[in-house]
């Protein structure tokens, strides 16, 4: 396990919510930078300890925050009651997670410096609140390069989405679980795979990584229905013109696999980078890993995404 120094703090929805944070040192005597990381949907930060391991080794200081309902932050708000899948109350409560990873951004830069360059690096629903921060110049700034690893399709439901999740919060049911949106988002995630063992199968293609997935209590929750509410205000933003057109002109890296129904079997992420492209921003590139499915850091092809992981960060740096 990559080392690790953890640190709780207060978190940007205000009352007694905590959020928890890690750092990762690299041992090596001149760091070439700092990589920071946003974990995907019902996930975790420790759940990279493979891929920081990786980072470390070329060099690289990691941070990462598990975002609220995720991880340690779930469990640092247990006692008050907070649930699995919320980011807090209200169609801001998005925005206010993102606030809280720029507050773990602004504390890796106490613990690493101000002199080295920061990469954001985020996977699936961590890959979209980075687009967010992408297309928010004041955050953007912050960084040098962005990836957007395995990254969600343009969606025409999204609008229903979120009329259905405020519906449901309306009705006073913010904080149990979203059983009707989770069926409409992920219902089909397995139609393409013959004789689906499980329901996650669509994640890995490693049946071993599934059954972890499913054992693990900290993965592949529900979300509940101010969760999912979040999650359509960030993607309703994301998939904008205003978004396009105001995104950093920092260049990003987009992989994804053929097999991962997030990214429309790779024909979304090609869509997301081609409206980037349309928008002026010309330092965006794909890289199509073939027939694999949403873990790259899981799949057959792990090695050589990580080597090309560090090697987008190099470029980035000069």
């Amino acid at each position: 396990m990559a080392s690790c120094e953890k640190i709780i703090f207060p978190a940007s929805i205000g009352g007694q919510a905590r959020v928890a944070g890690f750092f990762y040192p690299t041992d090596e005597a001149s760091p070439k930078g700092v990589v920071q990381i946003c974990h995907g949907m019902a996930e975790y930060i420790t759940r990279y300890d493979d891929v920081i391991r990786h980072f470390n080794l070329e060099g690289w200081h990691v941070a990462g925050l598990d975002m609220l309902g995720h991880g340690e932050s779930y469990e640092a708000n247990k006692a008050i009651g907070m649930p699995k899948g919320y980011f807090g109350k209200g169609k801001d409560a998005m925005a206010k997670t993102v606030a809280d990873i720029m507050k773990m951004h602004d504390k890796a830069k106490e613990r690493f410096g101000t002199n080295l360059p920061y990469i954001l690096y985020g996977h699936s629903m961590g890959s979209m609140v980075a687009r967010y921060i992408y297309s928010m110049p004041d955050y953007a700034s912050e960084f040098k390069g962005f990836v957007f690893a395995s990254t969600s399709a343009p969606n025409p439901a999204v609008g229903l989405g979120l009329f259905l999740s405020s519906l449901m919060c309306g009705l006073g049911q913010g904080e149990e679980e979203g059983k009707m949106l989770n069926s409409i988002a992920f219902g089909s995630y397995c139609k393409k795979i013959p004789d689906a063992r499980t329901v996650f199968d669509w994640v890995c293609s490693d049946p071993n990584e599934v059954d972890k997935y499913i054992s693990d209590p900290l993965c592949g929750f529900m979300f509940t229905n101010e969760g999912f509410r979040a999650m359509m205000v960030m993607m309703k933003f994301i998939q904008s013109k205003k978004a396009y057109a105001e995104a950093a002109s920092a260049p990003a890296f987009m992989p994804y696999g053929r097999e991962d129904p997030v990214g429309a079997y790779g024909t979304g992420v090609e869509e997301v980078a081609s409206a980037l492209k349309a928008n002026g921003h010309s330092k965006i590139r794909t890289v199509d890993y073939g027939p694999q499915r949403h873990e790259l850091m899981r799949e057959a092809v792990r090695e050589q995404y990580l080597k090309d992981l560090t090697d987008f960060f190099e470029l980035v740096v000069g």
